[in-house]
């Protein structure tokens, strides 16, 4: 190939043009082109990008430059994988706080309650960022909320955007509100197509007009993505139907999107500006496609429909929640990025569920078992082909590369459940950990009002994908102990939780082992090194809740107290270490876990890995010393115990990589964001007590 005659600058300026397996090719074409690739800050910037699957916020002629985002990306990526390279704890000052909160962008918001244990405002704290760094003191201000009866809220600070889900007065023919107001200022948003900024949601039936029904009304979920607002509603009335809207609330006027359900709907989440995900209590995932209801309102279509494992006999879904963050299918406008840089990819995100599952029959108390896997939303956008695998054998995910690199995105797209309580709170006393939990009484039915809605929804029939063809390659799943709120533990492609002294086995292995390749990281320079094993302690069935416990607001017994000291004690804590009586106090001290599924963090080499840590400086530590954490990578199937809940042990295979911090925290709780850990630390009950702040 011969050398083009054109100055470099213009050169790097067409390259910019190519998609990421383009611009890989012209890297490898020659050694002039390999040069003006590795010269260039710009092109490494975007296969940075692609790399770690992130857009780029900002136009080119915009401040940063980009040698300086290319610096930020890579010492902020390098520094999730060093937990020895995290930066110092910033505390935050806290009034008395309640029992709703929210984190998005840099802000972190707590409800406060009054004398009834109604929310009346919400504080709001500016959090420190490295993108930013703060010459003045960290913002905190607060919004009365006056008479509202708050049910949930969430924000969007990009968008100056704080969207109130309140109970509509008796008079009014909805039974929600949805106010949307000024994230600065707590005025109606200026750029909302009703007036006062107030969406009205599910309509009252004529019998209920001028009923009071705030104590009897069941659990909700709101969620922004852009242009778009969603309220699910998991109780119509008290009944185990289900009601699904969607506004376009800046240009959408009076018109929207519903979905309505007889059987219920479990939980939601947006895919992408034209998709969204429901699980339904059945255990079935349902993919749903949706025109913005701006001119006129719309119904959702069925697109595709898949199966979880399936259950013994008597067995049941008692609740099951989805989390995933930020809001999948959006992507912020660069005028108003808060700050950021670069953002996750909208369709690819990593997205957790939570199981709890309880025999409702039979004599005893109904213990209540669960479990939490993660997959990738990219899953449901590109469903993978209706072929059953080998039973041995369990491949990577599909959608993965092979050289670990995002191209460009394709736009490809039973019986009730009526006896069970579902799961619900009263509005305004949502938990802080833990799932939503169920109200003790239930009234019958209403079906009129959502039949029509209900049986327009279908699309026509559509397959529904068995566990057998799809779950295996694109899951992980885990034990879970109800003591993170996954709704703020995950953050793109990663998850972060606190854990207890772990369960280690420590095993020898030869350094440079081709066969260990890919298991497992340490940098310790002898000729044979130790590698630590992290177990999870095996789960007691008597140490499991029931569902009266967690009604009451008793989580997990983590061990007897009594017990704790004694060496053949049979309790879950296998390293003995006393543990309070208060299932609600954790132990201070705590590890922190990050797991990350992003396909090219499993790719990386040990040597590559070294040589950015030694580019952190830790070049010059003596060699025991240069790292202290374990790096694990996890490519290989694992199978959960289906402890006679499930048919079947549940095999996951989807890859990540793990790391441990050596370092203790006093936390009980985590939450993440791109360059940041909130470590939380809460009192009996639940409460609140202290915010520390780990930037990255």
């Amino acid at each position: 190939m011969d050398r083009p005659y054109l100055p470099t600058e213009i050169i790097c300026t067409i390259l910019c043009f190519l998609e990421v397996d383009d611009l890989l090719r012209c890297d490898a074409a020659n050694r002039f082109f390999h040069a003006v690739v590795q010269d260039s800050s710009r092109l490494q910037f975007n296969l940075e990008l692609a790399k770690h699957r992130m857009l780029s916020l900002l136009p080119p002629t915009s401040r940063p430059s980009f040698s300086s985002r290319l610096k930020l990306i890579c010492e902020r990526e390098r520094n999730w994988r060093s937990p020895q390279l995290w930066g110092p704890l910033t505390t935050l000052t806290l009034p008395p706080t309640g029992t709703v909160y929210e984190f998005v962008g840099s802000y972190y918001a707590n409800g406060w309650e009054d004398d009834n244990k109604l929310t009346s405002g919400i504080t709001f704290f500016e959090l420190p960022s490295t993108e930013s760094p703060q010459q003045q003191p960290l913002k905190t201000w607060t919004h009365a909320i006056g008479s509202l009866k708050l049910a949930d809220f969430t924000m969007d600070p990009a968008q100056d955007l704080l969207v109130l889900v309140a109970l509509a007065p008796p008079s009014s023919s909805s039974v929600y509100n949805i106010h949307l107001r000024s994230f600065k200022t707590n005025e109606p948003h200026p750029e909302s197509s009703r007036q006062l900024g107030i969406l009205p949601c599910l309509p009252r039936l004529p019998e209920h007009v001028h009923q009071a029904t705030f104590e009897a009304t069941g659990a909700v979920r709101v969620q922004v993505a852009g242009d778009l607002v969603a309220l699910l509603v998991k109780e119509v009335h008290d009944s185990v139907s289900a009601h699904l809207q969607i506004w376009n609330w800046r240009y959408g006027g009076h018109h929207s999107c519903s979905l309505g359900s007889r059987t219920g709907i479990e939980d939601f989440t947006f895919l992408t500006d034209n998709t969204f995900l429901i699980v339904r209590p059945t255990g079935r995932f349902e993919c749903y496609t949706f025109e913005n209801p701006v001119g006129c309102s719309t119904t959702p279509v069925l697109k595709s429909s898949y199966n979880l494992p399936p259950l013994e006999d008597g067995y049941m879904y008692w609740y099951i929640c989805m989390s995933s963050n930020p809001a999948p299918g959006y992507l912020p406008k660069r005028e108003s990025s808060d700050h950021r840089v670069y953002y996750p990819r909208p369709e690819e995100r990593i997205h957790a569920c939570c199981l709890y599952i309880f025999k409702p029959t039979g004599p005893g108390d109904h213990r209540v078992h669960s479990f939490v896997f993660f997959l990738n939303v990219k899953m449901f956008l590109e469903p993978p082909p209706p072929v059953p695998a080998p039973r041995d054998h369990y491949p990577l995910a599909p959608y993965l590369t092979t050289n670990g690199l995002a191209t460009r995105p394709r736009r490809e797209l039973p019986p009730s459940s009526g006896s069970v309580s579902m799961p619900s709170t009263p509005i305004g006393s949502s938990a802080p950990t833990g799932p939503v939990l169920p109200s003790q009484t239930q009234h019958p039915a209403r079906t009129r009002q959502l039949r029509s809605l209900y049986m327009s929804s279908g699309g026509g029939r559509v397959r529904t994908v068995p566990w057998e063809e799809w779950g295996s390659a694109n899951t992980r799943w885990f034990d879970d102990m109800l003591s993170t709120d996954w709704q703020h533990a995950l953050y793109g492609l990663r998850t972060v939780e606190c854990v207890d002294e772990p369960l280690v086995i420590r095993r020898k292995r030869k350094r440079g082992n081709d066969d260990d390749r890919g298991k497992s990281m340490t940098d310790e320079f002898d000729e044979e090194e130790e590698e630590d094993i992290l177990a999870s302690p095996p789960i007691d069935p008597n140490t499991l809740p029931t569902v009266n416990d967690l009604l009451n607001g008793i989580g997990f017994h983590l061990a007897n107290p009594a017990n704790a000291n004694q060496p053949n004690a049979a309790t879950p804590n296998p390293l003995n270490i006393p543990l309070p009586a208060d299932n609600w106090v954790r132990p201070k001290q705590r590890y922190l876990r990050i797991r990350d599924y992003n396909p090219y963090t499993l790719r990386l080499s040990d040597d590559e890995d070294e040589q950015d840590y030694e580019q952190q400086g830790a070049f010059n530590r003596p060699a025991k010393a240069k790292r202290r954490w374990t790096r694990r990578l996890v490519t290989t199937p694992s199978t959960t115990a289906s402890r006679g809940v499930f048919a079947k042990d549940i095999v996951s295979a989807l890859p990540y990589a793990e790391v441990v911090s050596r370092e203790r925290y006093n936390v009980t709780d985590v939450m993440m964001d791109d360059c940041r850990i909130l470590l939380m630390q809460r009192g009996r009950g639940g409460t609140l007590q202290g915010i520390d702040v780990l930037t990255m």
